[in-house]
């Protein structure tokens, strides 16, 4: 079984397709889906990306029209639409989604405990306005969290025991061997690829960002970013009697300093989780939210990475 783990994409078409293209590409051939959430929020299509995720999770042929209609509108050559459509419409039905807190505030129930960006909170507020109404109730009838048990996965934004709120963000120290109940606990919300090892006596970390390890537990997550290694991509061997807590970093707005799509694919087979990047022009996207008089600054994190 192969998952595709997709997450925090964002309102960001073209990232998402990009994801999509990279998977034809490579000829990988996916089971199932998993996305920890933050559908939408900062950038410019967030009907666009809920239309298909929604057709992702539910497999509704009435939605293909749409989405067929949103890649059309991509600038790729007929010949990579057609594929990413197909390859789209071969995974209906196939996806496991929750909620991001984004997905939250655009829906007038935000975190309980995370207080968003002036930047955030306008994109939130102009998402709500151009929010069709088939996507608002999508994104209410999510919850925060989602077991597979089959696999020993458990689906979050945050962690398992608070998932509507984010202190783990805060300090690192909050995650540990014991609030994580199933073998792999999947989330999303800083942006930066990761997998922590976690065992009754010691954590690991596999990143795209790295800080030392006998500063893991007192210094922010955030600031792994300005540490000193970087890795674009990594694999991670899943063992069985230890717990991995795995982030598969943003498809839409990366903050790792690679202004790439990041995702990931989990093999039960193989029991490796491997991070990938996928580029797309994020030129185009900058416009695209420029033009909707969106903040610039998140314009600026679509090129840059940060």
């Amino acid at each position: 079984m192969k998952f595709l783990i997709i997450s925090d994409i964002h309102s960001n078409l073209e990232a998402l397709v990009s994801v999509f293209s990279d998977l034809h590409s490579g000829n990988e051939k996916i089971d199932r889906i998993l996305i920890p959430g933050d559908i939408v929020g900062y950038g410019p299509n967030p009907n666009e990306c809920c239309t298909i995720i929604r057709f992702l999770m539910n497999g509704k042929s009435a939605l293909q029209k749409e989405i067929q209609e949103s890649i059309q509108e991509i600038d790729l050559d007929n010949a990579d639409k057609k594929n990413i459509i197909d390859f789209i419409f071969s995974m209906g039905n196939k996806a496991n989604v929750v909620a991001g807190n984004h997905d939250r505030e655009v829906i007038g129930q935000p975190s309980l405990c995370s207080v968003m960006a002036t930047s955030a909170g306008n994109a939130a507020k102009w998402t709500t306005k151009v929010l069709q109404r088939p996507n608002i109730r999508f994104l209410e009838s999510l919850w925060y969290k989602k077991k597979i048990r089959k696999f020993g996965i458990e689906l979050v934004h945050s962690t398992p025991v608070y998932p509507q709120g984010y202190r783990y963000v805060e300090n690192a120290a909050t995650l540990n061997y014991d609030i994580l109940h199933s073998s792999i606990t999947i989330s999303g919300h800083t942006h930066k690829p990761s997998a922590y090892l976690y065992t009754k006596q010691k954590r690991d970390i596999s990143a795209s960002v790295f800080i030392p390890t006998d500063q893991f537990d007192n210094r922010l997550m955030l600031v792994e970013r300005e540490s000193m290694e970087r890795q674009e991509t990594f694999d991670v061997s899943l063992k069985p009697g230890q717990r991995y807590y795995i982030n598969s970093g943003s498809v839409g707005q990366s903050r790792d300093g690679t202004p790439k799509a990041s995702y990931m694919i989990y093999d039960t087979v193989a029991k490796q989780a491997s991070l990938r990047k996928a580029e797309y022009n994020t030129e185009i996207v900058k416009k695209k939210v420029l033009k909707a008089s969106l903040p610039f600054d998140l314009a600026e994190r679509i090129v840059k990475g940060v």
